[in-house]
């Protein structure tokens, strides 16, 4: 093998499945190369069973500094100099534990429950997926992320936490920014971080500003009503309530529109399963999971060993570092028979396409039902573009992996599906 495997997935970012593939079966529970002295090994973890093993055990956390070994300080979640940054992500629900953990998922969950129940959510859906389908109709090109799958989610989370819509472009631009502090993206991670605090510290300001002004004037938006919050723990700190403004902000828009496009794209290249959906769009609600499967939106997640443990056979010790690899493992023919196959019937159950265990994406529903409702409303369109001309390109990004730019031509015009 030419190269780390992370060297060639990079290579390889628009179609990653082939290499996974040959690491699930050739070297499951692989160790990172010269890391052997390292106070923490890094491992990359490809087979379903023992993802899941990962995501559901109670040994192996979000916390990089539970169980280290390490003779210095035990690595941050952020280097040091970039304080802003660390405020934001440290208050991130998905770098939590318990107690923390638990008691602000309740929080937030029991607010998006009932936004659902209510039909709130879905109204808005309903409402945010026809305008932009119609600003599709009539073309004969549609550029698919930056009109329709990127602003479909953005418009929704923002809707609920009641901010100004005026503001998307500019909070989309500081959320992008962000992920430049991600250690899996190439390049000079310092000039990284710095352009991903600049963000940090404009959202920071921003949803700072939302709380001061819902503590003056009591609101009915999301960010209202966790402000209002009280479990009898008390209040949720500022810090608390701005980061996860951000985090909702950030990891919630971008995977539903790595869902929507991806989904797009699948089908597009599947002819069959597209007409059977144009002929029952009712099935797509259950067609959304297999979508899902087949190309996940975020690609890998990571833990910590917490004590010594044996995943895949292999001596992992405490404090090192796992990274799982979801898309993988929704594709290990050990769980899914022919795993490289789209089948819209398929019966997926508990894929790990939005994570597991106590982490599992609290957007969930909510994001299976923005899809659901996307494709409905563009399955027309989709139906008239010349699949021989689909112009992909892929953001340099293989956690939230997703294309940036999906150009279609469109061989007669077509409208939003009625």
């Amino acid at each position: 093998m030419q190269g780390t495997f992370l060297e060639r997935l990079r290579k390889n970012i628009e179609e990653p499945y082939a290499l996974y593939r040959e690491f699930r079966e050739n070297d499951p529970v692989h160790l990172l190369p010269g890391r052997a002295e390292a106070p923490e090994q890094q491992w990359f973890v490809f087979r379903h069973d023992d993802v899941g093993q990962v995501l559901t055990g109670r040994h192996f956390g979000r916390r990089a500094a539970v169980g280290y070994r390490g003779s210095g300080p035990p690595p941050a979640l952020i280097p040091p100099g970039f304080p802003r940054l660390a405020r934001s992500v440290e208050n991130w629900l998905v770098f939590m534990d318990p107690p923390a953990h638990g008691r602000l998922r309740s929080l937030i969950a029991d607010r998006f429950a009932d936004r659902l129940r209510s039909g709130e959510l879905n109204e808005a859906v309903d409402r945010i997926t026809a305008d932009l389908a119609r600003g599709l109709a009539g073309r004969s090109t549609v550029e698919l992320v930056d009109d329709y799958a990127a602003p479909l989610p953005l418009l929704v989370v923002l809707e609920a936490l009641g901010v100004d819509p005026g503001d998307r472009e500019a909070l989309r631009g500081h959320a992008l920014a962000l992920r430049e502090g991600s250690s899996f993206r190439p390049g000079d991670r310092a000039a990284r971080l710095a352009r991903a605090e600049e963000a940090a510290g404009r959202l920071d300001d921003y949803f700072r500003a939302a709380v001061h002004e819902r503590r003056r004037t009591p609101r009915t938006d999301l960010i209202g009503e966790l402000v209002a919050a009280d479990d009898g723990s008390g209040p949720l700190t500022d810090d608390a309530l701005v980061g996860t403004c951000v985090h909702l902000l950030t990891s919630g828009h971008e995977a539903t529109s790595n869902v929507v496009s991806k989904a797009a794209l699948a089908l597009l290249g599947a002819p069959a399963a597209l007409a059977e959906l144009r002929a029952r769009p009712e099935a797509l609600s259950g067609a959304v999971d297999e979508l899902i499967r087949y190309d996940a939106p975020v690609q890998m997640v990571t833990r910590w060993a917490y004590q010594d443990a044996r995943v895949g056979g292999r001596a992992v010790r405490r404090g090192d570092k796992l990274t799982l690899v979801l898309g993988s493992a929704n594709r290990d023919p050990d769980r899914y028979p022919d795993p490289d196959e789209l089948r819209i019937g398929r019966d997926v159950g508990r894929h790990f396409g939005f994570g597991m265990g106590i982490h599992h994406c609290l957007g969930y529903g909510l994001a299976r039902m923005e899809t659901t409702k996307a494709l409905q409303s563009i399955l027309e369109l989709l139906s008239e573009v010349d699949t021989t001309d689909v112009r992909v390109r892929y953001a340099d990004d293989i956690v939230f992996h997703g294309p940036e730019r999906i150009e279609l031509k469109v061989r007669q015009t077509a409208g939003p599906e009625r």
